[in-house]
């Protein structure tokens, strides 16, 4: 398993069919490395499976919900059918840009010729410390962007970084910055959390809404779309519905500037 992690019901999971029988399947859990799940018959479709092999194949890869986790027996058992076609679709995207950036990390430590660990310390741990998405950086470095200050990595593996982003990365988003403003009075840090996480909840498929700190009450917020219209329209949004819970703490919301679009 990963990290000493364990699969938590209710949790969307990558899974390869590994073999099919009469009354299921198992399935490899590919974020849990050596864990095995189970798919009963009667997670596989509402409807009543004639022939497994119509909805899943040995060596098929897609996504699952658990439905029941035993950390203690080592046992999971995953749905095929209780996942909807958006969450599908987003957690395969998800698990692809995970996969890409695994690859470029081990190729940008093979190409500057040091041991991953510096790589990790450097870049991978200041990253998660922040919740920032690898991939979302080596977008904006792509596009032109310097990486972010608090990566420290040295001079001549940033600079093979830089590289690898502008090689490996294709752009084929809507990238905005903009400063805003955020002040939630005697609430406090939750109320920005819930304020947060309200906007993040805006985003569709194949979206993206962030809110990083500056330097209290100054905030990043970091919108990804399609087009620049939709940009613009998630902007707003957002703004919006921070405003909505800010407001009713008797805090302040406000657009200061646009940092930046690509």
């Amino acid at each position: 398993m990963s990290g000493g992690r364990f699969p938590q019901q209710g949790e969307l999971v990558v899974g390869t069919v590994s073999r099919v029988m009469r009354h299921g399947v198992i399935v490899r859990l590919e974020e849990y490395e050596g864990l095995e799940a189970f798919v009963p018959l009667s997670e596989i479709s509402l409807k009543w499976v004639r022939n497994i092999r119509d909805y899943l194949r040995e060596g098929q890869r897609t996504v699952f919900r658990v439905v029941r986790s035993s950390p203690t027996n080592l046992q999971v058992d995953v749905s095929l059918r209780r996942v909807t076609q958006k969450e599908r679709a987003e957690k395969m995207a998800e698990w692809n840009r995970a996969m890409k950036v695994a690859r470029m990390l081990s190729i940008l430590a093979e190409k500057a010729g040091v041991d991953r660990s510096v790589i990790d310390e450097g870049l991978v741990k200041p990253a998660a410390e922040r919740r920032v998405d690898l991939y979302s950086i080596m977008e904006d470095v792509a596009a032109g962007d310097e990486p972010p200050p608090w990566v420290n990595l040295p001079q001549q593996v940033k600079e093979a970084f830089i590289d690898l982003c502008k090689k490996e990365i294709k752009k084929t988003v809507t990238v905005a910055k903009f400063i805003v403003k955020l002040y939630a009075g005697k609430a406090g840090i939750d109320a920005l959390r819930r304020a947060a996480q309200e906007t993040f909840n805006l985003a569709r498929s194949g979206e993206k809404l962030s809110v990083t700190v500056i330097g209290p009450p100054k905030y990043l917020l970091r919108v990804e779309a399609s087009t620049p219209e939709r940009v613009e329209e998630l902007k707003q949004l957002a703004i919006r519905k921070m405003s909505e819970i800010i407001s009713g703490v008797k805090g302040e919301v406000a657009l200061l500037e646009e940092e930046g679009k690509k």
